[in-house]
């Protein structure tokens, strides 16, 4: 914890000095562009709707173990269902119990008021929690597809997250195929990305990343980052995850 802290301190004296020293260098623009803005004419006006629930749902969680020793930063999707506030998010970086459950969005802390399921096969959880004033929820109604398996080979994709505990960050990628019941992204994903709600190109919640594949090659392990496994939203169990 003391090398957390010194870290932070000295990452936060750096923005903080670089800030001040390009004030006197860059002068003010009149014009400070929307980092949620998207000028490229190659998204259509869906992809740009999928990026911006994608940004506007995204938390970051932190999950503290049972024995204090333990310490995970993932990703999660902040939604809303029949007027109660949750999170999906995976059930690997889920450490300890509610109590040690953390989530936040830049100034924003809220409180884990219940894990309603956790699922440490298929790697998903669903954290039941409180209205966030900066964030935007989805509405789970709305935004699960239609059908199971309703997407294709080679659709385009997106999500948002905390890679390296960066962020938020916004990703693309296609559907590259499946391995057994799980979807495998051709994007990038780093430790930090677990949880990230990903988005087809009309909006819809498609699954969460869960991890990257780590191939073993004649020169030792390689983590492949552009080869990312994601649980489909269909292998969720919402019925269970809503009944108190």
């Amino acid at each position: 914890m003391k090398l957390f802290k010194s870290v932070l301190k000295y990452i936060t004296l750096g923005v903080v000095f670089g800030l001040w020293f390009g004030a006197f260098l860059v002068p003010s623009p009149e014009y400070v562009p929307d980092y949620k803005e998207i000028r490229s004419s190659s998204y259509t006006i869906s992809e740009k709707r999928a990026v911006h629930l994608s940004l506007d749902s995204v938390v970051r969680i932190f999950s503290i173990s049972d024995d204090s020793i333990g310490l995970s930063s993932l990703t999660g999707t902040y939604f809303e269902h029949d007027g109660e506030y949750y999170v999906l998010t995976s059930a690997h970086g889920i450490l300890g119990d509610c109590s040690r459950v953390m989530i936040i969005h830049m100034e924003e802390q809220v409180s884990c008021e219940k894990i309603t399921i956790i699922d440490r096969t298929t790697d998903y959880a669903v954290i039941k929690t409180q209205e966030m004033k900066t964030r935007k929820p989805l509405n789970l109604r709305k935004s699960l597809p239609n059908i199971k398996n309703s997407y294709k080979l080679l659709d385009k994709v997106y999500y948002t997250g905390y890679p390296n505990s960066i962020g938020p960050t916004t990703w693309t990628g296609t559907i590259a195929g499946t391995s057994g019941d799980y979807l495998i992204l051709q994007s990038y994903a780093w430790s930090g990305s677990s949880g990230s709600g990903v988005f087809d190109e009309r909006g819809k919640l498609i699954g969460i990343v869960m991890a990257l594949d780590v191939g073993k090659t004649a020169m030792g392990t390689q983590v492949l980052e552009n080869f990312v496994i994601v649980v489909p939203i269909w292998r969720i169990d919402w019925q269970k995850a809503f009944t108190e």
